[in-house]
């Protein structure tokens, strides 16, 4: 049983009724205004799931032009009326937001993290856009942030930007998780908030396997993104990360290194490339240099040593099997006829 998401969206309503309709939504949090003419031009739409006691959710503009400005405030008399006590994490991926929380000025961005003590007076004016959002009760955080004071902090630096990476890979993962592994991801969220707003010993290290499973998932997308480039090396990605070497060769010990990774990806890309209906125009000699090779022979060895057979081999076969799925679409083949065939008399 997978995790259920809430979805609701303002499309199915006409253009004059939609930030109404977003108002009386919202309105349990926040009380919101907009100007007459931007008000029918939004258009949002927001997915909310469970992770145990916390609750994510992940808006998205659905309108067709620029996203629009209205205005978002929590009055003492709305904190006195629906006793919230929770912190509010925005994360930004198409959002801003400007005014006080409290009395501290607050501006973000774009893929900032800024968080809302809803149990303080709130009045910013926000840019609609594409955001993640926890949720989280206070007292959830009150054993490893003690009473900071975090109304209107906007995070910074490298452990921020892990968090909005988990942030992200939560948005996408939360419909999938099945009961048993939600436990698991709450503690894994709350000790990576922790670590980003107090990253105190204690807090990092109850962190520490999220942090490296994120770093880890970071370093391979980095990987993924400059496997032509000459720089791609274990010193090019301690300075992205901001790790030592030690940290980076602990985080690929289960892969037998960083280097044997590294030319793992880099040859399966190459036959990849090979075996594509366009594999005949790349040379083994051109592949061999824009992979890093130091010549054709040493990346034929080393294509053969991981798949078994040769470049050129490998595009023998890719060919053989074009010409044979080009002759199926063609000779009346069908899985309904394989499978009448099965049937016995």
């Amino acid at each position: 049983m997978e995790n259920p998401l809430f979805t609701f969206t303002t499309q199915p309503y006409p253009p004059r009724q939609r930030f109404e309709v977003w108002r009386e939504e919202v309105n349990a949090i926040f009380d919101i205004t907009i100007s007459e003419p931007d008000s029918t031009a939004f258009n949002y739409r927001l997915a909310t799931g469970y992770l145990g006691a916390l609750l994510m959710g992940c808006g998205a503009w659905d309108g067709t032009g620029a996203p629009v400005p209205y205005r978002v405030k929590r009055s003492a008399q709305m904190i006195r009326r629906d006793h919230l006590d929770h912190y509010y994490l925005c994360l930004g991926l198409s959002h801003s937001i400007n005014g006080t929380a409290g009395r501290t000025s607050l501006a973000a961005g774009n893929s900032q993290i800024y968080i809302l003590d809803l149990a303080r007076e709130l009045d910013c004016l926000i840019t609609a856009g594409d955001t993640v959002i926890l949720t989280i009760p206070r007292d959830l955080l009150a054993q490893s942030l003690g009473h900071k004071d975090l109304h209107g902090q906007v995070l910074q630096g490298g452990l921020s930007e892990l968090l909005a990476d988990h942030m992200r890979a939560l948005q996408h993962r939360l419909p999938r998780l099945v009961p048993g592994e939600i436990p698991h991801a709450k503690e894994a969220t709350l000790g990576l908030v922790s670590a980003a707003i107090a990253p105190s010993l204690a807090n990092l290290h109850m962190a520490a396997q999220e942090i490296d499973h994120t770093l880890l998932n970071r370093a391979r997308r980095l990987i993924e993104q400059h496997l032509r480039s000459p720089e791609l090396s274990p010193t090019f990605l301690c300075k992205q990360l901001g790790i030592s070497r030690a940290h980076l060769y602990r985080l690929f010990s289960q892969e037998t290194g960083v280097a044997a990774y590294i030319q793992k990806r880099r040859l399966n890309r190459a036959r990849v490339m090979i075996q594509s209906d366009s594999g005949t125009r790349h040379r083994v000699s051109g592949l061999a240099f824009q992979f890093g090779f130091k010549s054709d022979a040493h990346f034929s060895r080393a294509f053969k040593q991981a798949f078994g057979y040769s470049p050129r081999e490998a595009r023998d076969v890719a060919g053989v099997h074009l010409k044979q799925g080009q002759v199926s679409r063609h000779d009346g083949f069908s899985l309904r006829s394989i499978l009448g065939q099965m049937t016995p008399a």
